[in-house]
């Protein structure tokens, strides 16, 4: 058996046009960008269903040589059910000509809001932050700075699956699985105001607090502090 990076057997992945019915197939050829567009392939299911993805990127300069995403899609009967996972995220990819490329943030949201449109409300988000990617989020969650307040947060919260945040990160003697945060897209108005507020008050008194985080960590979060203040004041207050 031929494994590639990932542990899955390469015979198991087809292009997205073969494969229809996936969800994932939705974001095939989806333009993320000017003259970029997203090349999608669909992998077997876990041992649960969810169906594994990569999505490439195309444009004039040619075809990323690896998947700028790797992840995994579920979809079911109740909003819990469905839900998209980052599992690998890479903001700098090698073309197939060899030259490297640097992911730029517009494209990264964009990609995003392709995979926020298979999360109905009540359904989730969850993206890895281990990798050099997200070491900004990292470090700020590891200082117990609010999600939201966060690049990766500000970026779930942007493409609508920001109402509420979960972090998966468990340390009992050690680190359990890689690093993961959950951003939620609330059932209702009623969820989203009641978690809202929650976030309001968190943030409120992060930005309230003696500022005893690094220099840089301050740059980073509290400019997105504040102007999720501002957006949660303006829809709950």
């Amino acid at each position: 058996m031929s494994n590639d990076s990932s542990g899955l057997d390469r015979r198991l992945w087809r292009p997205a046009s073969e494969v229809s019915d996936a969800g994932p197939a939705r974001w095939d050829g989806a333009a993320v960008g000017e003259d970029v567009t997203l090349e999608v392939w669909v992998g077997p299911k876990n041992g649960v269903g969810a169906r594994y993805f990569r999505c490439y990127l195309r444009s004039d300069l040619g075809r990323t040589r690896e998947p700028v995403v790797f992840g995994m899609q579920n979809a079911g009967p109740y909003p819990g059910y469905n839900w998209v996972e980052v599992i690998d995220y890479h903001a700098v990819v090698a073309l197939e000509s060899g030259q490297e490329v640097e992911v730029p943030g517009g494209i990264e949201r964009l990609i995003f809001e392709q995979f926020a449109r298979l999360v109905p409300p009540g359904g989730h988000l969850m993206a890895e932050y281990d990798s050099e990617a997200r070491r900004v989020t990292a470090q700020a969650l590891a200082a117990r700075v609010p999600p939201l307040a966060t690049p990766l947060g500000a970026l779930m919260a942007a493409v609508g699956c920001g109402d509420a945040f979960k972090d998966w990160y468990i340390s009992e003697g050690g680190r359990e699985g890689p690093r993961k945060l959950q951003g939620f897209r609330a059932l209702d108005e009623d969820h989203a105001r009641r978690r809202g507020l929650e976030m309001l008050a968190a943030l409120r008194a992060f930005l309230a607090s003696p500022a005893d985080l690094d220099w840089n960590l301050q740059a980073r979060t509290r400019p997105l502090a504040q102007t999720a203040v501002e957006r949660l004041q303006a829809r709950f207050e």
